[in-house]
């Protein structure tokens, strides 16, 4: 269970270099703070955390020092406990670090003096806690161990959860119960699910360390947003000019009335002018906070038109997460401009100046009044010489079998599209996720070649989540049309689905029913999210193997790659020099990476009638912080671990500039 441990944390340390190394930033956040709450009370004298004999206090201490041995050196950590000075006394609780950097060794020498004689005030801890966090404004989790339920009662335990959950300090508690009766876990549960955060159970000394290391790593971290900021305008043609690349804006609220009311968010971004031959695509990726503790049936929609300098729709797309079942996926919808002909008297470039605009609109009532980040991915198609591609793919394939065996890798996804785990093709891995939380792969699929995975689900009878879907998106972020099924359940041990492109990428499918959106080479992100409708969100995470297979020989592509990231300055016409300062200040050069995701959506339409439009496949985390010191042999290739259980986390939004992802051999 070390070695699994050590692999997991080194495969989370990956998570955190990869984007640093990658990045072309000039600023990213910090990790996500993160309080521990150990407990010290004198039932933890019990001999019985292992067939050994080993005390429970033996075993938190060595899970607590294992767990400061690996945090990274940036993390912001703290450390709390109660019962270790008297005994009989309900405010022995002892702040032993503030959250803040961590000197480890000096933590170490301080968890060694400490004992285990007094009570069990867990209420009074959690308050406590959170006052010494009380400074820090961003979202922000507690960790609680405790092998017993409360013996001093001021204030309850889960009435003090319930009251730090409406103080809407962005604060989420996961516990964790070693060795606990059901009083004790129905109480721990209670306080996880007032909070948003999770429970579960560790009955010995190695299932406590693996989890209070797993569930406060993945604490520090949430979906990884990345692009150059933004502000979009309320008005047309106030856009602030993009070039190429990915930015970062927010979407200030949603609908107060679903559908009806219209007084949802809607923001311009003017992304032409473009010249004939040539496509813009457009992305938008909203991110709803992924922390709730019960269905929330109100849906939330993420919508992308594409309009001309008149207003006219161009193409459009949009798409619905119906409820708060899914919260792990990003809501991610795509768009693409119509095809540009020279001297054209009709459709969206009558007026032959290429302008284009980008229109974003968030609208439902799911958490309606919570801004939520949106990431916006610009990619500019040069124009080709249309008389040398092939013909159009009139006939989708048939499914086929990804026959891959072998021992699985152990690895732990990405938390978002820009720090998506890389794959390779004829490989097998093995993963798992939780409530509210995605995991993120990325391969490459050259023109001629088709992506095909194999998802297997474990034994997750246990686990919080019904069932996981599997989707795929393109390198401009449009859900890939698939077939096969996309989702595994929790309840049939060992259950089987395959995946397969719908057709291979190819150039010529542009504008085919079956081809266009998977007709561009590149890297292809794979998504694995959960679904979680039950009440019981306790429990552990959904295990599942994952085959990779891309079958086919890599082709060249016509004509000059993608831009997914450009280093000029916005180009300014006539109507946007004059307007307000604001806009060109607005839109500074940005990089470029795309992803994915799934769930149910609608898709692109448009109104150009020379195009035809691909129908959308089923569009569809949270994740914990990624951290630590083990890079070395991770990047050497070791295998990673599966992270067997990671706590759902509340977003954390971190600006980065990251380098673009360029199709290859185009």
């Amino acid at each position: 269970m070390l070695r699994r441990q050590l692999l997991a944390l080194a495969t989370a340390a990956l998570l955190v270099i990869t984007p640093l190394v990658s990045a072309q930033a000039d600023e990213q956040e910090s990790a996500q703070p993160v309080m521990v709450i150990m407990d010290y009370s004198s039932s933890m004298l019990e001999e019985d955390a292992d067939s050994k004999g080993t005390s429970r206090i033996d075993a938190a201490k060595k899970a607590a020092k294992h767990l400061i041995n690996n945090a990274p050196d940036e993390a912001t950590m703290g450390l709390v406990v109660y019962g270790s000075k008297t005994p009989k006394k309900c405010d022995d609780i002892t702040t032993v670090q503030k959250p803040g950097k961590v000197d480890k060794k000096a933590l170490l020498k301080k968890i060694d003096k400490l004992k285990a004689v007094g009570e069990t005030p867990i209420g009074a801890s959690l308050m406590h806690a959170a006052n010494e966090m009380k400074d820090i404004d961003e979202e922000k989790s507690i960790i609680l161990v405790s092998d017993g339920e409360e013996n001093c009662s001021e204030p309850p335990a889960c009435e003090a959860a319930k009251d730090l959950a409406s103080q809407g300090i962005d604060l989420t508690v996961h516990t964790i119960g070693f060795k606990v009766n059901d009083k004790a876990r129905k109480q721990l549960e209670c306080i996880a699910d007032a909070t948003g955060g999770t429970y579960v159970t560790a009955d010995d000394a190695d299932a406590l360390q693996e989890e209070l290391t797993v569930r406060t790593l993945r604490a520090f971290q949430g979906y990884a947003t990345a692009g150059t900021p933004i502000e979009g305008a309320a008005k047309l043609h106030e856009a602030p000019a993009m070039v190429p690349g990915q930015y970062l804006d927010t979407l200030e609220k949603g609908e107060s009335n679903n559908w009806t009311s219209k007084d949802g968010t809607t923001k311009y971004y003017k992304i032409g002018p473009i010249k004939p031959g040539e496509f813009a695509h457009f992305s938008a990726t909203m991110i709803p906070e992924q922390k709730q503790t019960e269905i929330i049936s109100d849906p939330a929609k993420i919508s992308v038109e594409l309009v001309n300098g008149q207003g006219t729709q161009c193409s459009s797309a949009d798409t619905l997460m119906p409820n708060s079942s899914e919260l792990g996926r990003p809501l991610a919808t795509y768009a693409r401009s119509p095809k540009f002909v020279q001297d054209t008297t009709i459709g969206c470039f009558a007026d032959g100046t290429g302008e284009i605009f980008a229109k974003v609109t968030r609208s439902g009532e799911l958490f309606k009044d919570e801004p939520m980040p949106v990431e916006l991915r610009y990619v500019l198609e040069p124009a080709v010489d249309f008389t040398q591609l092939e013909e159009v793919v009139v006939v989708p394939d048939q499914p086929q079998s990804v026959t891959l065996t072998g021992t699985p890798e152990e690895i732990l996804g990405g938390s978002s599209f820009n720090d998506a785990m890389p794959v390779e093709s004829g490989k097998i891995y093995t993963d798992s996720v939780l409530v509210n939380e995605a995991r993120y792969y990325k391969v490459h699929v050259g023109n001629g070649q088709k992506l095909n995975v194999r998802l297997t689900g474990g034994n997750n009878a246990d686990s919080a989540v019904q069932a996981v879907n599997v989707t795929m998106f393109s390198a401009v972020r449009d859900e890939v049309k698939q077939l096969g099924s996309s989702r595994l359940n929790a309840f049939t041990p060992d259950n089987v689905v395959t995946r397969n492109m719908i057709t291979a990428v190819d150039q010529s499918n542009y504008d085919s029913l079956y081809g266009r959106s998977n007709y561009l080479a590149g890297d292809y992100y794979i998504v694995v999210y959960s679904d979680t409708w039950g009440p019981d969100r306790t429990g552990g995470a959904f295990d599942y193997d994952m085959a990779v297979e891309v079958t086919g020989t890599e082709k060249d592509f016509v004509g000059a790659a993608p831009i997914f990231e450009s280093s000029e300055a916005p180009a300014e016409s006539q109507e946007s020099a004059s307007a307000a300062p604001s806009e060109s200040a607005a839109a500074s050069t940005p990089a470029a990476s795309p992803s994915s995701d799934a769930a149910p959506s609608q898709e692109a339409q448009s109104s150009e009638p020379t195009a035809v439009e691909a129908a959308a496949g089923e569009r569809a985390l949270w994740p914990w912080f990624t951290g630590g010191l083990v890079g070395t042999a991770l990047i050497l290739g070791a295998g990673t671990f599966l992270f067997r259980n990671r706590a759902t986390s509340a977003h954390q939004a971190k600006t980065t500039q990251i380098d673009p992802t360029v199709p290859g051999d185009r």
